[in-house]
């Protein structure tokens, strides 16, 4: 099967998501591998949106159990799900598999596949402590799973890390597509009901319905386009009836998600400081805010962007090794008006006596964090159910 192979700092799975659901429109059986998962492993897998059946995953399990018996060295947890992945696309029969890296790009465990198109969406300060220190650092690890001769997408724009790119780009012969370069795109209406107009190869397609929320998802469609671009020769049903339906239909959940309506409640999972940025970015007004930060994430940067309009501003923590603890974020807010609950069931709660038909509840700070407040938003409120 052609795979898309897609490396990036934030958009990776919108990216994904987008095309996941441009493909579909056209009648072309997809599959879908992510990471990490919201409520359940099963999440990483997708066939056509549905998630893999627990007994498939448990015989994938068993047959890779089988196989790393006679290694040295047990596989990590992520190089497992990498080939029950690769396996399960398989054995399904999938037209296309798209393939999203865990960290990085060059030392990914995905980075064994022969794509017929890669991208690389956007470049800044995440796992520093594996990929480096400077955004040209982070850049060249992403550029790892650029291919000779196999055409890259790249929506990254800013200089330093860019230039990296298409040099790698270069090097290898692999023909590259550069945002705001070879394609664009804009964005209009409000952040809730958006259109968008994309110019480049293969299609223009003006005032299309965008259904994921926020101005930077434009960019991410843009790079989406772009790819379905490049496979329109091996997919030749891709057209522009499928591109709008697809722009139109495309989920990724608890990203800018209302999950509730009457208050308006709106789960992000924004874990670091670029993704917190263009949170704060999307969001008009002020807004109750539940945050929730993982141990090794720059805090201190996502308290800058969040909390000026945060009124109030509700420090927590989730049931995970890796969360931060509640006295360590609230260290780190210093003299920023807080809040502090014990438990994310307990912020919840205070962010509901906050929040009212012009102040929305904000739950953001990680993916840990969302899961583990939709968890309680659909059992105690009726939230609506996930979906891909």
């Amino acid at each position: 099967q052609p795979v898309v192979h897609i490396a990036g700092t934030n958009g990776k799975g919108s990216v994904l998501a987008i095309l996941d659901a441009i493909l579909r429109a056209a009648g072309y059986r997809t599959g879908r591998f992510t990471s990490p998962h919201l409520l359940d492993v099963s999440e990483r897998f997708l066939v056509n949106g549905l998630p893999i059946e627990d007994a498939a995953l448990c015989a994938q399990i068993a047959f890779f159990r089988d196989i790393a018996a006679g290694f040295d060295a047990p596989p990590t947890y992520f190089e497992l799900c990498t080939a029950i992945a690769f396996r399960h696309f398989a054995q399904s029969g999938v037209d296309a598999a798209l393939i999203e890296t865990g960290m990085g790009g060059r030392l990914d465990s995905t980075n064994v596949v022969s794509p017929a198109a890669t991208a690389i969406v956007t470049i800044d300060f995440d796992h520093t402590r594996y990929l480096g220190d400077t955004l040209e650092a982070i850049a060249g690890e992403k550029a790892g799973i650029v291919k000779p001769g196999v055409p890259v997408v790249i929506g990254e724009t800013k200089p330093d890390p860019l230039r990296v790119l298409e040099n790698t780009a270069q090097e290898r012969g692999a023909p590259a597509l550069v945002l705001g370069r070879d394609f664009d795109c804009a964005v209009e209406g409000p952040v809730w009901d958006q259109r968008v107009t994309y110019t480049g190869p293969h299609w223009p397609i003006a005032a299309a319905p965008l259904r994921l929320a926020g101005r930077h998802q434009a960019a991410n469609a843009s790079v989406a386009l772009a790819l379905a671009g490049i496979l329109q020769p091996t997919f030749p049903r891709l057209d522009e009836r499928a591109v709008r339906e697809g722009l139109a239909h495309a989920v990724w959940p608890c990203r800018l998600e209302r999950v509730l309506d009457e208050p308006t409640v709106i789960l992000d999972a924004a874990h670091n400081a670029a993704g917190a940025r263009r949170l704060a970015e999307a969001l008009e007004g002020d807004y109750a805010l539940v945050l929730a930060v993982s141990e090794d994430k720059d805090a201190a940067a996502m308290l800058e962007a969040l909390a000026p309009r945060a009124h109030p501003l509700v420090l927590t923590t989730f049931a995970n090794a890796r969360a931060r603890t509640v006295e360590s974020l609230r260290a780190l807010a210093g003299g920023i008006p807080h809040r502090a609950a014990p438990d994310m069931t307990a912020a919840i709660e205070e962010g509901f006596r906050w929040a009212g038909a012009d102040k929305p509840l904000v739950i953001a700070g990680s993916i840990f964090a969302v899961a583990e407040a939709r968890h309680h938003l659909c059992e105690r409120y009726g939230a609506y159910s996930l979906r891909f």
